[in-house]
């Protein structure tokens, strides 16, 4: 058994992601980004990250797969910017 089903991180990233949905298109992205680099354990990322290589995202909506690809491009980069889209 893994640290936490594979099925519930799908839902839980989704939820974030229907937080997020009402927003532009680049707010709602970082949104969920921000949500999953700030709040999620850094094994549940991983194990989003194998879900999604293993699968292509099976069950994740666009834009939640759109910010998990951003998520991980920046994952290395500490100082990355975390708060809203400067506009």
């Amino acid at each position: 058994m893994s640290f936490i089903e594979t099925e519930r991180l799908v839902t839980m990233a989704n939820q974030i992601g229907d937080f997020f949905e009402p927003y532009a298109s680049e707010r709602r992205i970082e949104g969920v980004r921000n949500h999953l680099r700030n709040y999620w354990d850094p094994r549940m990322r991983q194990a989003l990250y194998d879900h999604i290589d293993a699968t292509g995202g099976a069950d994740l909506r666009p834009h939640v797969l759109e910010a998990v690809a951003i998520l991980r491009a920046t994952a290395a980069d500490k100082k990355a910017y975390a708060g809203p889209p400067q506009a």
